[in-house]
């Protein structure tokens, strides 16, 4: 064997790793490899070396050492370069290997796949020649011939599905438009023996990204988690922080710099409720089951916990005034929830919570009117919007009568019209969520749900001012209107006829025969019988 071929066959090995590698041996190989071999293009000063950083070098030991990582970093400290650096190497030195990349749009996956082929195209030729050959190389996946593949996907897609994956990489996890659903796509290469890497600066408490990251440090689920300040690249000091916190408002310089984990979620994603009282509320787990009809009667509902979407905290009490604010999905397996939420009108603690996927005609005639009879008929607003027209119509038709009915709020004198519902618009919509924000800040609100909380955490505000969740919003929409109903449950219009809740005591008494006065005087052949 001649000397050059001598020299390759040692720099190859040197990328590689030896045959049974540690991961501390792989780890130097890596490092070999990026150091000596691999470029990347920088914004200003075009093509440089890799030179890795002691923070990347850290997270590379960590991706060997786990199966299942989780990454809290700052913006801009190269750790998206990295994740196609090692996605590369993992698929040029080894066959049989399909990594996934997930991106937040086509458009960002092809950005990260085209880190990747710069990294190849600027490979010593003799280092293309040594390894395999690229023999499929479009927009958004790379093939070389010892059957490795790299994909690189936006998140829409399901790249789980019937794929034997050996690394799944999501870049920049929570600013996915559905980072649920494509967790839910990921979820099984971990199950089945692959590895997964989560990458993502933080937008706020409460989505799927802060769970994953959260629960690793309580010590209790399989992923391993590290973070990485705004310092960790070692090229910036507290007179760049400080040149950025005068540029910056507060919840993105915390999101995009941050100098802790704690730090990096709650000040950070722009949210519309304030996080740290969130985040002081005492929740409770509650009693999950369904309510069940007994009899014809129409409060004859019991509730039987043995599991299923309805929450309680507290049973009706007699004599007691509740409202429901509901907020309708499509009732699509794979669509939006429906949503609604119960509160005591007058200790307002949040008693009880339905949330789950049904066809709106369904969530009116059973799963609204159930509820509504269940505590004490109880004043029931229903989004008129989109769907909620349905869930109305069926409740009205099962002659349900406690119905909120419009109000056109930018009159002086805000009287009900004939329409059904609460209709959401550019002008209640503030007006709700305000008062909810408020009436949660000021403890006028019990709010012992867990899930409501996380959901709120994640409601925030966009720069032209419109609301939303990220990404759902119907815990917090069904929330908002039972708030609203709280202002007219005690209107005459909408008292409830009272029934004791039934199988009780006051069940019972209220409906024996009570004895008639005694009279005076009686009429001739009145007790008679025939």
């Amino acid at each position: 064997m001649e000397l050059n071929e001598l020299l390759v066959e040692y720099n190859y090995r040197k990328c590689r790793g030896p045959e049974n590698a540690t991961p501390e041996e792989l780890s130097e190989a890596f490092q070999y490899f990026c150091n000596n071999y691999v470029y990347i293009k920088h914004p200003s000063k075009g093509r440089i070396q890799f030179i890795l950083r002691p923070a990347q070098i850290k997270t590379v030991e960590t991706w060997l050492t786990n199966r299942n990582t989780i990454v809290l970093k700052a913006r801009q400290i190269g750790f998206s370069t990295l994740a196609a650096a090692y996605a590369f190497w993992v698929t040029f030195f080894w066959s049989d290997r399909f990594v996934v990349m997930l991106s937040k749009t086509e458009r960002e996956a092809a950005k990260l796949l085209m880190k990747t082929k710069y990294m190849y195209k600027f490979l010593p030729v003799w280092l293309q020649i040594a390894g395999p050959e690229l023999i499929q190389n479009n927009v958004l996946k790379m093939t070389f011939d010892n059957d490795s593949v790299i994909e690189s996907l936006p998140s829409a897609n399901e790249p789980a599905r019937g794929e034997s994956v050996y690394l799944a990489i999501i870049d920049e996890m929570a600013f996915l438009p559905n980072p649920e659903e494509a967790w839910a796509s990921i979820e099984p290469i971990a199950d089945v023996g692959g590895r997964v890497i989560c990458l993502s600066t933080a937008k706020g408490e409460g989505n799927i990204f802060y769970n994953l990251w959260h629960v690793p440090q309580n010590g209790t689920n399989r992923f391993k988690g590290i973070f990485f300040p705004w310092s960790a690249n070692g090229d910036r000091d507290q007179a760049w922080y400080d040149a950025q916190a005068e540029e910056l408002p507060p919840w993105q310089l915390h999101q995009e710099y941050p100098s802790n984990p704690e730090e990096a979620f709650i000040r950070s994603g722009r949210p519309v409720f304030d996080t740290e009282s969130l985040s002081r509320l005492r929740t409770d787990e509650p009693k999950k089951g369904f309510l069940k009809k007994l009899s014809d009667v129409r409060n004859s509902y019991i509730f039987e916990s043995s599991g299923g979407p309805l929450s309680i905290w507290s049973l009706p009490q007699f004599g007691a005034v509740y409202t429901i604010g509901a907020d309708v999905a499509e009732g699509l397996a794979r669509g939006d929830y429906s949503s609604a939420h119960v509160i005591d009108a007058k200790s307002g603690q949040i008693v009880a919570h339905w949330h789950g996927h049904v066809d709106p005609d369904k969530f009116g005639e059973e799963v609204l009117l159930s509820l509504g009879y269940f505590y004490n008929q109880a004043l029931i607003g229903v989004e008129s919007n989109n769907h909620g027209l349905t869930t109305l119509t069926a409740l009205n038709k099962a002659n349900y009568y406690n119905l909120y009915r419009q109000r056109r709020l930018n009159q002086r004198h805000a009287e009900a019209t004939e329409a059904l519902g609460w209709r959401t618009t550019s002008l209640t919509k503030p007006l709700a969520i305000d008062e909810l924000s408020a009436n949660l800040r000021d403890g006028v609100l019990d709010l012992g749900c867990a899930l409501t909380v996380a959901e709120l955490k994640t409601f925030v505000r966009d720069d032209n001012g419109s609301m939303h969740g990220s990404p759902h919003d119907d815990r917090v929409m069904s929330l908002a209107i039972s708030n609203q109903m709280l202002k007219y449950a005690w209107l005459p219009e909408y008292k409830p006829k009272t029934d004791a809740p039934f199988g009780t005591l006051d069940y019972f008494t209220s409906n024996m025969k009570k004895p008639e006065k005694p009279r005076e005087r009686y009429l001739i052949g009145e007790f008679n019988s025939f």
